[in-house]
């Protein structure tokens, strides 16, 4: 019996996570530098469709995301392009 994708199939869902684990580690500076360290460390190793991917499941409505990475969200890149 095939129940669909499981949640943590879901590539927005293990990004999520992976954000909150950079903003995790970046919490203890202080909040416009964490931000800007958090979009920089996802803009420089994450790829374009990754980032894409992000900010897409980020602003699905109904979800709550740490104060820190939704301040972070602004400074993400959804292209390489400059």
């Amino acid at each position: 019996m095939n129940l669909g994708p499981a949640l943590h199939d879901d590539p927005g869902e293990k990004l999520i996570r992976m954000a909150r684990e950079i903003a995790d580690f970046f919490k203890a500076y202080p909040e416009d530098k964490a931000a800007a360290l958090i979009a920089h460390h996802i803009n420089r190793y994450w790829t374009p469709k990754m980032r894409r991917q992000f900010l897409a499941a980020i602003e699905t409505p109904g979800r709550s995301f740490p104060p820190l990475l939704l301040a972070a969200k602004t400074g993400i890149k959804r292209s390489d392009v400059k």
